[in-house]
């Protein structure tokens, strides 16, 4: 697995291919690289094909105290940087969708597009009392006892459907994730919340989005604040790590929508 070492960071990734296009996958939260194995093996006949580690996750590392979707962000146009991809279309699964979205925002000549696996559903979305008593007591729950209470999250994100297989790589990622980085982040995606609406409205891309169908998107939102469009696709009966759980049909999917950002 090659290392780049830029100013911010020393970043791990896996490339496969050699072709005008980069395909740039970014993992989601307590996750790596590794979850976009299949991707890579199915895309590089025809495309570059590259997955990195966010530093602090996975093998990449960076000598930082601020683990926000600002500095991931700019850690992607760094990547780009240092090695001088062309033709990118970002790919971000779950807190990625994030990170790609401040990485877009910065308007790299070389970002042709993005799209957001399993993320962005609830935008302008407004939480009841009782939900955010929820969120509220399970980052409590996470911050004071990281190693036990992480299961039972991992828990919230799987299917009825989802393989126990899935499951426990899911699982056993998350627990065995730097803790610090880990709880860093995952308060992140608290504070991003409250701008994301803000931050969306600013793109100059048509967000293209492949959700789970476990939970719903809503399409009101992403019509509010989508100023260059979106579109949605969607893999059914998955839970939240569709590239995974149906990597066949999501790769086939997946062609499609890359298809659309090239021809456009």
């Amino acid at each position: 697995m090659p290392e780049i070492t830029t100013d911010r960071a020393q970043i791990h990734y896996i490339e496969k291919g050699n072709a005008n296009t980069t395909l740039l996958f970014i993992h989601g939260w307590g996750i790596n690289s590794s979850y976009w194995n299949n991707q890579l093996e199915y895309f590089y006949n025809s495309y570059k094909a590259i997955a990195l580690d966010l530093p602090g996750f996975g093998k990449s590392r960076a000598d930082r105290t601020e683990w926000t979707r600002h500095n991931y962000g700019q850690d992607v146009i760094d990547f780009i940087d240092k090695l001088n991809l062309k033709n990118v279309i970002l790919i971000g699964h779950s807190m990625s969708g994030d990170v790609i979205l401040e990485a877009a925002l910065k308007d790299h000549n070389e970002i042709k597009g993005i799209i957001g696996i399993d993320n962005f559903k609830m935008i302008d979305v407004s939480f009841t009392a009782e939900q955010t008593e929820e969120f509220t007591s399970m980052s409590k729950a996470i911050i004071n006892d990281y190693k036990n209470s992480v299961p039972t999250f991992a828990e919230s994100l799987f299917h009825p459907k989802t393989d126990k297989v899935v499951r426990k790589r899911v699982t056993e990622d998350f627990v065995n994730s730097d803790e610090k980085v880990a709880i860093s982040t995952l308060l992140d995606m608290f504070e991003y919340f409250k701008i994301m609406n803000s931050q969306l409205s600013k793109l100059n891309y048509k967000l293209f989005l492949l959700n789970s169908d476990y939970g719903p998107t809503n399409i009101q939102g992403l019509e509010k604040y989508c100023p260059k469009s979106y579109e949605v696709s969607y893999i059914p009966s998955t839970g939240h790590y569709p590239m995974i759980e149906k990597p066949e049909e999501f790769n086939k999917i997946l062609e499609q929508v890359i298809q659309k950002i090239i021809t456009k």
